[in-house]
């Protein structure tokens, strides 16, 4: 079984995520998924950053609310990341465009950040390859779905 960090979220936390995210969504000239859960992308960020202000890497975090998509979230120790936060037991991808994927659980009571696993762009792209993930069509979309299984264990991140 691979092993998982599990950071403690705060209420003022969600409550800033959820402001921020009313914010984006004003700007936005289009909306690929709508829901009332779509704060737990920034919320993961969030956490995130203020684990990694703890840790010895060399990181920035892009802030969330920009326009456009073409950013990564952060750049940690020089590699391009793209944090996907869920509820979900999987991770979901469109299209692998950044260095490294982490595969971020907010569990149902939004108090623990969980960080599961990873998977470089090359992983992602040679999975889809050998069709070692699942694959789900809608609305004229595709999402690559990864179970933790086919990830990297979190121990090995950025070495």
């Amino acid at each position: 079984m691979l092993s998982q960090i599990d950071i403690p979220i705060r209420l003022n936390q969600i409550r800033a995520a959820k402001l921020e995210q009313e914010k984006f969504d004003l700007q936005k000239t289009y909306d690929k998924f709508k829901c009332d859960t779509n704060y737990i992308g920034l919320l993961g960020e969030m956490v995130f950053n203020e684990f990694l202000k703890t840790k010895a890497y060399d990181f920035k975090w892009f802030e969330f609310t920009k326009q456009g998509w073409d950013d990564p979230d952060f750049i940690i120790n020089n590699k391009t990341v793209d944090l996907k936060t869920t509820f979900s037991d999987s991770m979901w991808i469109q299209q692998e465009k950044f260095d490294v994927y982490i595969y971020a659980q907010i569990n149902k009571a939004e108090d623990v950040l969980s960080i599961k696993g990873w998977l470089t762009k090359d992983n992602i792209r040679k999975a889809k390859e050998k069709h070692q993930c699942n694959i789900v069509r809608r609305d004229g979309r595709v999402d690559y779905v990864f179970k933790q299984h086919h990830m990297r264990d979190v121990n090995l991140i950025f070495r």
